[in-house]
This record gives structure tokens, sequence and C-alpha cells, in this order.
């Protein structure tokens, strides 16, 4: 049976629902400050992102969750805000946090599983996030997710995108990583898994433009998931004849 390896939030799961929790906490004090929720979230996550993996990468891994509620009083000094610590506080912060573990899946996740299940694929889960938090979501959006699939880098120790991950699941998985499909929406996440001899999988359902000038190309490029797995399942043909 075909291995297919899936990145979780963002890829499957949508952002939204922190995006709601913070425009519904913080949204009139940012009305006033001139500050895009929106554009907020995004800023703040990809500099935990950011230092998720630079921590990973000098030897000092910290969970995903613990470096985001550490940076959001900087993140409000960078978005302008010259006092966070007046503008915003701890009970603010916990309400936000609180919001993540709310996420649902992308409105296609559960076709698109099943489209993968019933074409004979084995689905796994390799996510920056917690398990319980993970799974939560899977439980949340009515999908089955087996707990063994759900690999998170905390049992790990190091982060994406350093090779030492990939390699984690490309051993913990059955079939050898260049039969295996890595499924991402996040390119650096698909660039690594390319390198790494997994078969690649993109789509645009979160980031939009794959930017393959400085990514490189992932083996299939897809819209929404249905696409994706779709373009998986002809690819997986292809390869096989």
């Amino acid at each position: 049976m075909p291995d297919i390896i899936f990145d979780i939030v963002g890829t499957c799961i949508s952002y939204e629902k922190v995006i709601e929790g913070i425009e519904s906490r913080l949204g009139a004090r940012f009305k006033e400050s001139n500050i895009d929720t929106r554009l907020f979230f995004f800023f703040w996550l990809a500099g935990c992102e950011r230092d998720y993996s630079y921590l990973s990468q000098a030897g000092h891994y910290q969970p995903f969750q613990k470096v985001f509620k550490s940076t959001f009083y900087r993140s409000l000094f960078f978005a302008g805000i010259k006092d966070p610590h007046t503008y915003a506080n701890d009970d603010d912060l916990e309400f936000i946090y609180g919001e993540w573990f709310k996420l649902e899946g992308r409105p296609e996740l559960k076709e698109m599983f099943k489209l993968l299940r019933d074409n004979g694929f084995t689905i796994w889960c390799l996510t920056d996030a917690s398990h319980e938090r993970v799974a939560g979501y899977f439980k949340r959006s009515g999908v089955e997710m087996p707990s063994e699939n759900l690999i998170s880098c905390d049992s790990i120790g190091a982060g994406k995108p350093e090779k030492e991950v990939y390699d984690f699941i490309a051993n913990k998985i059955p079939s050898e990583s260049s039969k295996a499909f890595f499924a991402a929406a996040h390119m650096w996440d698909s660039c690594a898994a390319k390198q790494a001899g997994f078969i690649t999988a993109w789509s645009s359902v979160h980031e939009y433009d794959p930017c393959v000038e400085i990514f490189g190309e992932p083996d299939i490029l897809a819209t929404g998931l249905v696409d994706l797995a779709t373009k998986i399942i002809a690819k997986k043909k292809e390869i096989s004849n």
C-alpha cells in the first residue's frame, strides 16, 4: 500500500479560528492602532516559525506552542505598539492561545482523505504541533486518524525543516521514501521533503504562490485538497506502470 505523509496545520487544518479569536479579543484596539488582524497573525506566525526552526538548528529545541506564546508581546512591538504589556495582557494571550485548540479541517479535508484511502493510500501525519492538539483537530473535524500514524516533532526533539525529522518519518513508514508521497501547503516543507527523497505534492490552499524560483518545483502542484488527492492518485498510477 502506498504511503503519504501530510503536514497538518496550514495544509489540512485552517488557521481561521485563531484569526477570529484575535479579532474578537483585540480587534477594537487594533482598529484604533491601524493594525490589520490577519496581517498581524501571519506576521506573528512567520516569526514563530522562524524562531522554532532556528532554535532547533541551534540544538535548543522548544515546542512550537511555547515559542508562539513567548513571542506575543514582541510581535505587538514590531506591529508598532510601543508598550505591548500595557496595550495587552496575559489574559488576552491565554484567550488567543486557547483558540489554537479550536482549529478545524479545511472544507475538502474529508473528501481528500477518503479519495486517498479508497485508492489504497495509508495516511501519516508529521506536524510541528503537539500530538494532543492535532489529534483534537481531527476529532473535531470528524476525520479518522490513527494515533500511531500521527507524529509530532516534539517526540523527535527536532523541528521541520531539519533533515533529521524527514529521516525519522522515512524510517517510520513501511515503504521507501522514494516511493512515498509528502504533501504540504508550505513550500519550504515541500522543498525539504524533496531533498529527503520523497515524491512531493503542494497545494495552494495556504500560500497561493509556490515561488518555485526559490524553492524549486515539487512533483505535483495543485489547487484545492481534492485536486491534490486526484493528482497524487494519478501520479501513483503513472509511476506504477
